[in-house]
């Protein structure tokens, strides 16, 4: 496909769907031949939104029989699994809305398809893309942090408990585990810092009162050790009342993070008297608010990077590899809630 435009279809135009179409249809390089939904209503919603004319299927499996070289799930979390196999046997490249799949198995078996059939994949975390966390992660690649030891990550959300949402969302056979479906971002993006996961402890409960309660949890802790010693953490809770808040906290032994700050040892120290500000300001608009279309949720960059990788060849920066141990991550930190113990990945990997 190098040097060709993508010829990619769209599985699911819901909510998140209509979003990947819109930015498809934007980028020159790739045409967004054809969509697939069983509601014809979200097709129609599509058009009339973008103005979009293509070839339309009410199944999935027919579009897999299109001349599309490449796909966006963006179905049901329940559905990933099946349909990401599916495409990887038929030769389609993919990109998948989180999460990989609502199992350990079955995020092993969307793996070991992609990886025996050799199709490219990408899994739908943008937040490596922030251009707050790129500019943390070269200040890490270039010694300015020194060696990382911690990296902690928030993800609080307040969803409001009469939304129709809760049919769905937290139904562990529909969605699957509401802390993999929400902070599978944080566990990616600590991963993007810390690396391989070795070992986690994690607690969970319920406790946000709601139309319908949630299966699985709606609030946790996970405490997770990396290969190279150091420790990362993850907070998490659907309902609180505050604002959407995504904060991160990086510290090295040369330099921390926090959220938008950066304190450095190569500025005056901050303990010093008269040097308490010392640091670094990034703009305040890369903190990310959960509002498409911003600078600080690039969903258009994740999605301008998949066509990169049809056209042009470039490497996923979240493979099929990467997306399976973010993912036995989440499990492993759910499974140490329930046995109320420490798990390593290598128990859950299989």
């Amino acid at each position: 496909m190098k040097g060709a435009k993508a010829k990619i279809g769209l599985i699911g135009a819901g909510w998140m769907g209509r979003h990947h179409a819109c930015n498809i249809i934007k980028n020159n390089a790739a045409e967004l031949f054809a969509v697939a939904d069983v509601e014809e209503k979200n097709i129609n919603r599509l058009q009339k939104e973008t103005g979009w004319e293509g070839r339309i299927f009410t199944n999935y499996e027919a579009l897999l029989d299109s001349e599309v070289e490449a796909v966006i799930i963006a179905s049901p979390n329940a559905s990933h699994e099946k349909m990401s196999v599916s495409a990887a046997k038929a030769g389609k490249h993919i990109y998948c809305e989180k999460p990989m799949a609502i199992s350990p198995e079955g995020c092993r078996n969307v793996r070991d398809a992609v990886r025996k059939r050799g199709v490219k994949y990408l899994i739908g975390y943008h937040r490596r893309l922030n251009p707050l966390y790129q500019y943390a992660h070269q200040l890490l690649v270039d010694g300015k942090l020194g060696n990382l030891f911690m990296v902690e990550s928030d993800y609080l959300h307040h969803i409001p408990g009469d939304w129709d949402i809760w049919s769905w969302l937290g139904k562990e056979k529909i969605a699957g585990s509401l802390f993999h479906a929400g902070s599978g971002h944080n566990v990616d993006l600590i991963r993007f810092f810390g690396g391989d996961i070795m070992e986690v402890s994690c607690m969970k409960g319920t406790f946000m009162p709601r139309k319908e309660q949630v299966e699985t949890e709606d609030t946790a802790v996970a405490i997770f050790r990396f290969k190279n010693g150091a420790i990362g953490k993850v907070q998490f809770c659907v309902g609180p009342i505050l604002p959407f808040q995504f904060n991160f906290r990086l510290y090295g032994t040369k330099g921390s993070v926090l959220n938008n700050k950066v304190w450095l040892d190569a500025i005056p120290r901050f303990a010093d008297t008269g040097h308490e500000n010392d640091f670094i300001e990034l703009p305040a608009t890369w903190i990310p608010d959960n509002v498409q279309g911003g600078i600080s949720e690039p969903w258009d960059k994740l999605m301008n990077h998949f066509v990169d990788m049809l056209v042009k060849g470039t490497p996923s920066i979240n493979d099929v590899d990467s997306a399976f141990q973010t993912s036995i991550a989440c499990f492993a930190a759910m499974e140490s809630a329930r046995r109320k113990k420490s798990i390593t990945l290598k128990e859950m990997m299989g």
